[in-house]
């Protein structure tokens, strides 16, 4: 069977350690970006720098999507996720500087 007709049951099935192991020029044939998109966290980690270095810019994006965790994950009630914000947002930057203003320069109040 090729690779190229693997699917999501059988990509699981794969361990990091073999991932490792394909030889860069093969995984860039053998894996497209929609099958890359199906990896696990482990099994994305696992891609090596030598295989990153032959994959197209779609591979790479898929890659890239399977290694940042909160992109394109359902959130909502009853959804585990890394929280509502990855970062500060600009709002509640300036209003925590404008309090701090406020303190500083307005002390009786």
């Amino acid at each position: 069977m090729a690779m190229s007709a693997l699917v999501k049951v059988q990509i699981d099935g794969i361990s990091p350690a073999a991932i490792s192991m394909i030889l860069p020029g093969k995984f860039a044939v053998v894996f497209d970006q929609k099958q890359i998109s199906l990896f696990s966290y482990e099994q994305a980690v696992a891609v090596t720098p030598q295989q990153i270095a032959l994959m197209s810019d779609a591979q790479k994006a898929a890659l890239a999507v399977v290694l940042t965790p909160w992109y394109g994950k359902p959130t909502g009630p009853g959804v585990r996720s890394l929280g509502s914000s990855l970062s500060h947002s600009p709002l509640g930057l300036m209003l925590g500087l404008l309090i701090l203003l406020t303190l500083q320069f307005c002390p009786d109040r």
